[in-house]
């Protein structure tokens, strides 16, 4: 009788045998999906519904005056498990404010979310993409911090630009997607909502795993 370790020898070497050569574990692909400038009235509730049938969390980047106009979609939002961001509260460039306007932006914005849903943004992300030392310390003044894109494959689907095309909004989605991505949509455009189940079934065709802001965050923090 053989005795122990031949037998587990043995079947180490089954497995390999059975294993296709250079086979390894599929690399993860964690994706955060930010959805910017929302509330929107025309078009939360059935992002929301899509979300939870397909069994997805986003980030949503919520401007503080539609969420002061819509506190019930940035409420239902929160509770279904998406993370909510704050995204200013009128969508202006900051580059060109001063900074006590950046703050009241911040401020403002900090206190429509946490009336709608009783708990205030971790996480600031810059209209227009305006980023700067000295923004960054007006928004940390608030107690924020602006979402560390920097580290982290960013994918821009360019939805806001008029000129881009549904196809290019699927294919900016979903090419290239590699672990720790950011995909950065709008909650307006109804094209992005139109391509948004067939992204969502290309990325988990993938192997995608979605994530939050703040979950993503903390694989590099």
């Amino acid at each position: 009788m053989k005795s122990l370790p031949c037998l587990l020898l043995s079947a180490v070497l089954l497995l390999s045998a059975l294993l296709p050569l250079g086979a390894s574990a599929p690399a993860r692909k964690r994706v955060a999906i930010i959805i910017d400038d929302g509330p929107v009235a025309a078009q939360s509730a059935t992002y929301h519904e899509l979300f939870a049938r397909e069994g997805v969390r986003v980030s949503f980047a919520h401007v503080g005056r539609n969420v002061n106009a819509h506190p019930e979609l940035t409420r239902a939002a929160a509770a279904a498990g998406h993370e909510i961001v704050n995204h200013s509260y009128t969508h202006p460039h900051f580059k060109e404010l001063d900074d006590a306007a950046i703050r009241q932006e911040v401020r403002d914005t900090q206190a429509a979310v946490q009336k709608a849903t009783g708990a205030a943004p971790k996480w600031f992300w810059a209209p227009f993409g305006d980023w700067d030392d000295r923004i960054a310390a007006a928004v940390r003044a608030e107690g924020l911090e602006h979402f560390p894109a920097m580290g982290f494959h960013f994918l821009d689907t360019r939805d806001w630009d008029q000129a881009t095309t549904a196809a290019q909004i699927r294919s900016r989605a979903t090419t290239n997607v590699r672990d720790l991505t950011i995909l950065l949509c709008h909650e307006w455009p109804e094209k992005t909502f139109a391509e948004m189940p067939g992204i969502i079934a290309e990325l988990k065709r993938q192997g995608v795993e979605f994530v939050t802001f703040s979950e993503l965050a903390a694989l590099r923090l």
